[in-house]
């Protein structure tokens, strides 16, 4: 037969459960479940009792998307808890209707815990709350304001596979971490304000051996960047992006005070390094 679903009905059965909890539908008679004029014929009714999938309207989702997006998409992400709730629904409804994966790839994370592991909770009161973070507590001495880059930072160097550990001391650290970054970039553009790549760049042939090395490894340090991007693998990536800048701040960057520093202004020794220095903030503003 026909299902028998109006608005009528649905704003009956709305109220009555409402009034009784949801348990009155399997308890109620059919005749008590339909409204007027429908009770006279409520022998011509059978009262449903299977259960849809909580997961079927979310697992669809992807037919509202699809001709804005394309289909199927490149990802889907979400909590390592959904692999047998959104993506699983979305997986057979789309297989159901079009006989394909709604994406290309999943790609799922752990959750927050606090420095000692512990799941957050608000009755343990560990929940840390990002804007408090970007924006400091109500006691900015001992939760202090680190800004949005710090916590686009630490988001970016965790390993997203597991759960992930956040606390104020772990924070430090990742604050100290962008302020390196922040004072190796404010170093490099300070020695190349005089400097204008399309007059003053060396090529890179005519560059000293020592600057070549330096724009050779960092090519290989970014195609390392690129490559953990791809895979999604952020924290590695962020991890080579911070070891590489100490290793040209202890080798590259003291050494070059001299040449930026001492030599005349439009020589060949200033501006090779001004090259060098151009073209890695360039790269790395890119990574970063």
């Amino acid at each position: 037969g026909e299902p028998l679903l109006t608005p009528d009905i649905i704003n009956h059965v709305k109220a009555i459960v409402a009034e009784n909890g949801s348990n009155a539908w399997w308890e109620l008679p059919v005749e008590d479940l339909l409204p007027e004029p429908y009770t006279a014929d409520a022998d011509f009714y059978i009262k449903g009792t299977d259960t849809m999938d909580v997961w079927f309207d979310s697992g669809s989702s992807w037919a509202a998307v699809q001709e804005a997006l394309g289909s199927p998409v490149d990802l889907y992400l979400e909590g390592q808890d959904q692999h047998r709730g959104w993506f699983q629904s979305s997986l057979i409804t789309s297989v159901a209707v079009r006989g394909r994966a709604p994406y290309k790839a999943v790609m799922t994370h752990g959750f927050c815990v606090d420095e000692n592991g512990r799941k957050m909770s608000k009755s343990i009161g560990n929940v840390i709350d990002p804007k408090a973070i970007i924006e400091g507590g109500s006691d900015q001495k001992k939760n202090p304001a680190f800004g949005a880059d710090v916590l686009r930072l630490w988001v970016a160097s965790v390993d997203f596979t597991y759960d992930v550990a956040i606390s104020q001391s772990i924070m430090n650290s990742v604050a100290e971490n962008v302020r390196k970054i922040r004072n190796r970039f404010r170093f490099m553009l300070g020695c190349i304000h005089d400097f204008d790549p399309d007059m003053d760049a060396i090529a890179f042939a005519d560059l000293p051996l020592l600057d070549q090395h330096v724009i050779h490894q960092a090519q290989a340090a970014f195609d390392q960047v690129s490559e953990a991007y791809s895979a999604y693998a952020f924290s590695r990536a962020s991890k080579t992006l911070i070891e590489f800048m100490q290793d040209i701040s202890a080798f590259y960057l003291d050494a070059a005070k001299d040449r930026l520093y001492i030599s005349a202004q439009g020589s060949f020794r200033r501006r090779s390094c001004q090259t060098v220095l151009h073209w890695l903030a360039e790269n790395l503003a890119r990574a970063v």
